[in-house]
């Protein structure tokens, strides 16, 4: 078990990857005229969205189920990544235009935060599995 939360393992992966989507999510309008510029028109498509609204879900369904299945039976971090993604699908489907771009942002981070709490659970516990060493 690593002692650090910055490696390569699905909670550090599915962090990262959640934290990059609030990021997005809080300052695309203000650099959404400038993406052409870049060459990164392609980032206003909304299945690039949707694609990666599905790989963080399918990422969180795994580390977390997984966390929870082996190591620690703690729901805390499944109630968290499922608040969060509650959230963003408010933010994107039902919210008004200009609360899209508050309610998104906190959903991404909640679940990055449910990632992080399920990586303190699996460190805290006793429960050791031969395959999950290399990657908790």
């Amino acid at each position: 078990m690593k002692n650090t939360f910055i490696g390569v393992h699905l909670d550090f992966i599915g962090f990262s990857t959640s934290i990059a989507c609030a990021i997005h999510c809080a300052f695309l309008p203000f650099i959404i005229s400038a993406l052409p510029f870049f060459g990164l028109g392609f980032l206003e498509n909304p299945w690039i969205e949707y694609s990666v609204i599905l790989l963080s879900l399918f990422l969180a369904l795994f580390a977390l189920s997984h966390g929870y299945l082996r190591h620690h039976k703690k729901m805390v971090p499944i109630q968290i990544v499922s608040l969060g993604f509650l959230l963003i699908a408010i933010g994107l489907l039902w919210a008004p235009e200009n609360l899209e771009f508050i309610i998104t942002p906190v959903g991404a981070v909640l679940i990055g935060v449910a990632h992080y709490i399920n990586w303190l659970y699996i460190k805290k516990s006793k429960v050791e599995y031969p395959d999950c060493k290399d990657h908790n």
